[in-house]
């Protein structure tokens, strides 16, 4: 349903919108409940303005200050930078939560000069003999391995 904001609407009203909106996708409560704390940041640093009045440089700004100025704080109590894999899954709820307040409120959506955030796959790295024979040793052990490997047996699976 389209509607346009009568007056004026609060980044948080929008943000309670959105979370019921995903509710009702079928999102995962802990999907649901990471969007909304990454947006309850972000409106903690943006600060709980007009919903209309949010700008490409308001959102550019932010991801910039997570990225240079940004102090996490983690249960382990390291504080290093936030990794840019998490920035790029900021911007993703951001652009989530601008196409959805887009869609509902007919605005302009200030994520469309945003490009998102690159980051680099981490290297798998591969396992050795030595771990690969530690695993399948250990597997010897295992009930529930023991019945996988009788069914590979059983139909000449490796």
């Amino acid at each position: 349903m389209k509607r346009r904001p009568s007056g004026s609407m609060s980044i948080n009203k929008a943000i309670v919108g959105f979370v019921n909106h995903k509710l009702a996708e079928g999102l995962t409560d802990r999907s649901v409940s990471s969007y909304e704390r990454l947006l309850t940041k972000w409106v903690i640093h943006t600060g709980d303005i007009d919903i209309t009045q949010v700008a490409c440089q308001d959102i550019r700004s932010y991801l910039a200050w997570l990225r240079t100025d940004y102090q996490p704080r983690r249960f382990n109590g390291q504080t290093h930078p936030l990794s840019p894999k998490t920035i790029r899954n900021i911007w993703v709820t951001l652009a989530s939560f601008f196409k959805w307040a887009t869609m509902e409120f007919s605005i302009p959506n200030p994520m469309d000069g945003i490009p998102a955030p690159r980051f680099q796959q981490a290297p798998v790295k591969a396992f050795v003999k030595a771990e690969v024979e530690l695993m399948l040793k250990a597997c010897a052990y295992c009930v529930f391995c023991s019945v996988i490997r009788s069914y590979s047996k059983e139909r000449n699976i490796v």
